[in-house]
């Protein structure tokens, strides 16, 4: 029983060191690479940032410069137009010839490399004054945007048309116009420069975006007068629908991020308007484009980190095995150092550790302490005549009887020596000693009965004593005690069971099952015996 119990308390230590050894070191490592992987997703989120906030600066960059060239060059043909309007009311114009004409209403602008000829057309549509021709064409433009919004508001100023294709050239072309008005204020015409659409191509082809990447200019209607790359589909819709809108209304600049409504493809949209033209310039950036060099880099350094994780994990798995393994194997061999090897009850070192923890404990709570000194009478004759073998297979005999007797968690059996056995009985009167040590005799005599050669020697000779410790006694006292009986038993006979006397130990308990005052004992009157 002891020897299960012994087992049972080193696979219950193996268990609590594995637990134990588990938590020591798995919740680190995981806390170190749970902490590991954070700041790698840190510095990998910090890193998608920083990179969409370099392609909102080049695109802002990009915007501020393409705002800047159309702006300049709007502006130079807006001062050309306006000439044209002050010229034409000159005294005597109409009395010029018309080369001299032409020299006085057309400054050099009118001649850039990107605007078509400046018309003046009549109150009618007919084209009256071409600054690139004498004769001017005979076309009727009057079915014109630009010419209609001038006959039917005269307070627009500089207007932009929708692109529109030439029906002399067949090139695309937008238009920017001023109106005429006669002296009453009433409609006479207008004045226009058309600029190809080769311009703003030019332009825009050669900024380098990504596959996916836009340059989009539209009027603040929605109009769009051109896009890169070029689809003539596109160009003159309306996406008046799209996002941009929605943010303009609230600043002449800035940036979004939305799927656009040409191709569906979601993108990084920086705009800005044309100084105070109603032209709005849009700069897209694919969101896949922007972030495909970050995903390169986040998946090697994600693969570099699960790798590193997962290093980190098996050899925290490995020392753990290992320090588990050691673990067990110590708390193994620190039961083995308290157990007998060849009879399975608590050597004596454990014995004496045990029985000084017991006697301090009882000392403060002046509860009684019992112990059995147990000897096996005439082992070493039997060991000589039988052998070894059967003195080992007698002392296991004993052990056993011990075991089978020493029922509670507290009590304790032990191999003292040699064929010398100790009971130790925490909180236990002498009579209940006493009583404890005839059941271990008898158990004995019924084991050793089947065994032909063990039945004649199954003989025992135990000295019991208790005490209640004090301050003056100490635990050799009670050893000494039922050691002194042990060896009264043995001369009076042997296979018999003595009570130690007042007279062999100092401070001893009181009567069998009762107490009357420390350091009293009283054995059974007129006897010292238990039979």
């Amino acid at each position: 029983m002891l020897r299960s119990r012994a087992v049972r308390e080193a696979r219950d230590a193996s268990v609590r060191a594995w637990t134990q050894s588990h938590h020591r070191l798995t919740v680190p490592v995981l806390l170190l690479a749970l902490c590991f992987s954070a700041v790698c997703g840190w510095i990998l989120l910090e890193g998608r940032r920083a990179t969409e906030a370099r392609a909102a600066e080049v695109a802002t960059s990009l915007v501020s410069s393409l705002r800047s060239d159309i702006a300049r060059n709007v502006e130079n043909l807006n001062l050309s137009l306006e000439a044209v309007v002050n010229n034409l009311k000159l005294p005597g114009l109409d009395r010029l010839s018309p080369e001299m004409r032409q020299q006085v209403l057309f400054d050099h602008s009118a001649t850039a490399r990107y605007l078509t000829s400046m018309l003046i057309v009549d109150e009618a549509g007919r084209i009256t004054l071409d600054s690139r021709s004498s004769n001017p064409s005979q076309q009727n433009l009057s079915d014109r945007d630009y010419f209609q919004i001038h006959r039917d508001n005269d307070s627009v100023g500089l207007f932009v048309s929708r692109p529109f294709r030439s029906r002399l050239s067949g090139r695309m072309l937008v238009a920017f116009s001023r109106r005429l008005s006669h002296p009453d204020g009433s409609f006479a015409g207008v004045v226009l420069g058309a600029m190809l659409q080769d311009y703003f191509q030019s332009g825009f082809k050669d900024i380098s975006l990504g596959p996916n990447g836009t340059v989009t200019l539209t009027r603040t209607d929605g109009i769009v007068l051109m896009r890169w790359p070029y689809r003539e589909d596109f160009v003159g819709s309306s996406i008046k629908r799209a996002e941009l809108f929605v943010h303009f209304q609230h600043a002449s600049s800035g940036q979004y991020e939305s799927w656009a409504v040409s191709d569906g493809i979601k993108r990084l949209f920086v705009y800005g308007q044309v100084a105070d033209l109603p032209l709005i310039i849009v700069v897209g950036q694919s969101l896949d484009d922007i972030f495909a060099p970050w995903w390169r880099q986040a998946l090697a350094i994600g693969a570099l980190m699960v790798v590193l994780c997962a290093v980190t994990v098996v050899l925290a798995v490995s020392l753990n095995r290992e320090l588990t393994r050691r673990s067990v194997a110590e708390k193994k061999l620190t039961v083995l150092a308290t157990i007998d090897g060849l009879t399975g009850l608590a050597n004596r070192r454990h014995f004496s550790r045990t029985l000084a923890y017991e006697w301090r404990r009882a000392m403060r709570s002046r509860a009684p302490v019992a112990l059995l000194m147990i000897d096996a009478d005439k082992f070493k004759l039997y060991n000589d005549s039988h052998g070894h073998q059967a003195g080992d297979l007698l002392l296991q005999a004993i052990a056993a009887s011990i075991a089978a007797n020493v029922k509670r968690a507290s009590d304790l059996g032990a191999r003292y020596g040699g064929d010398e056995f100790a009971v130790l009985l925490p909180d236990t009167s002498l009579g209940d000693a006493a009583a404890l040590a005839e059941r271990i005799r008898q158990d004995l005599i019924v084991r050793c009965s089947t065994d032909e050669i063990q039945r004649g020697h199954a003989q025992l000779s135990i000295g019991v004593a208790c005490l209640v410790p004090s301050a003056e006694a100490k635990h050799r006292d009670l050893i000494a005690a039922a050691d002194k009986a042990l060896y009264k038993a043995k001369h009076l006979g042997r296979n018999r069971t003595e009570l130690a006397e007042t007279d062999d130990a100092g401070a001893l308990a009181p009567e069998v099952g009762a107490q009357t005052g420390e350091g009293v004992l009283a054995a059974p009157e007129g006897s010292s015996a238990v039979a």
